[in-house]
């Protein structure tokens, strides 16, 4: 059961440093005040309402465009920092005893129990409470 939970918490905690260090990009395409579209790292898809560019010797009515293209960019860590020049002597000789009485000084596993086949007695030659004649009462 240590083990286990031990080995998830190790998994978990490698996924959060890698996670964090991660960049991205979400772009979302809305249309009309709804969202249509969202991709992670590629642009994301056009609903196929977008206003046609008219030549420039037509003159034309400007219209607001009613599809909109929102980009945001996740900044990463660029370098992961430890503070062990912050903690104190005391401090990290407690927490270095602290993980040597964790790991040495208590069980690791549980031990396990024997296991005894059922103890199966010799067979009766002679009953010799039936040949005595005596019985408890």
């Amino acid at each position: 059961m240590q083990k286990t939970i031990k080995h998830t918490s190790s998994f978990v905690l490698a996924l959060l440093v890698l996670c964090s260090t991660f960049s991205f990009t979400i772009n979302e395409h809305i249309c009309g005040g709804q969202k249509m579209s969202m991709a992670i790292g590629i642009p994301a898809e056009n609903c196929g309402m977008e206003m046609e560019q008219s030549p420039s010797n037509i003159t034309t009515i400007q219209q607001t465009p009613c599809c909109n293209d929102i980009s945001t960019f996740i900044q990463g860590q660029n370098e992961l920092q430890s503070n062990y020049n912050d903690i104190s002597f005391t401090t990290q000789t407690f927490i270095k005893a602290f993980v040597y009485s964790y790991i040495y000084i208590l069980p690791a596993e549980d031990q396990e129990k024997a296991v005894y086949k059922p103890y199966i007695p010799p067979p009766l030659i002679k009953d010799i409470q039936l040949l005595s004649e005596t019985f408890l009462i």
